[in-house]
């Protein structure tokens, strides 16, 4: 049997940095698919409260219980149907092989939650995404769109109207081509 957890999970310091880097001390953080706890105790650091979701009891029963901050609660549960508290205002999903983006990315909004920290919708950087945004999607803007399903792409359009700014800049977008398949 494969791995799943060892093989995906591993992220660098620079991945954890990225994250933690975007919280403040007034946060109240839902780490899904917490794993270890590695960054869910660093958040904790920072963050006024931390809710660490993982389904997998023996990942967590790996974490030493003692180095567990006093604001960290661990909730052993699918993070698909656990109801998500309603105090919280940052979501973190590192989990690039995430395949349920567009459902975690809806119930946080629903919950109230502002911001998603995660690498689950481009599968490498971490961004933060603010739940509360995102135009629709317009087939006559060229450049790069991420939209609140999930999906990413390029919409062309003229050669000499795209230039660096446009290659390098994405849209947060709804209602995107895949939204309508």
């Amino acid at each position: 049997m494969i791995d799943w957890e060892a093989l995906w999970a591993p992220y660098t310091v620079e991945d954890y940095q990225s994250v933690l880097d975007q919280i403040e001390p007034w946060d109240v953080v839902l780490d899904i698919g917490a794993g270890d706890l590695r960054l869910a105790v660093r958040l904790a650091r920072i963050a006024k409260k931390v809710g660490a979701i993982e389904r997998n009891p023996q990942i967590i029963a790996q974490s030493d219980r003692a180095c567990r901050p006093k604001n960290l609660s661990v909730i052993c549960a699918d993070a698909l149907t656990y109801p998500f508290p309603n105090d919280v205002t940052v979501g973190v999903l590192l989990m690039r092989h995430c395949t349920h983006f567009k459902e975690v990315a809806a119930r946080l909004a629903l919950a109230g939650c502002h911001r998603l920290i995660t690498n689950a919708r481009w599968g490498m950087d971490v961004e933060a995404i603010d739940l509360r945004s995102g135009v629709s999607y317009d087939p006559d803007r060229a450049g790069w769109y991420a939209c609140a399903c999930g999906s990413i792409g390029f919409t062309p359009g003229d050669p000499q109207l795209i230039d660096q700014q446009v290659l390098e800049s994405k849209l947060e977008v709804i209602d995107c081509p895949k939204c309508r398949t």
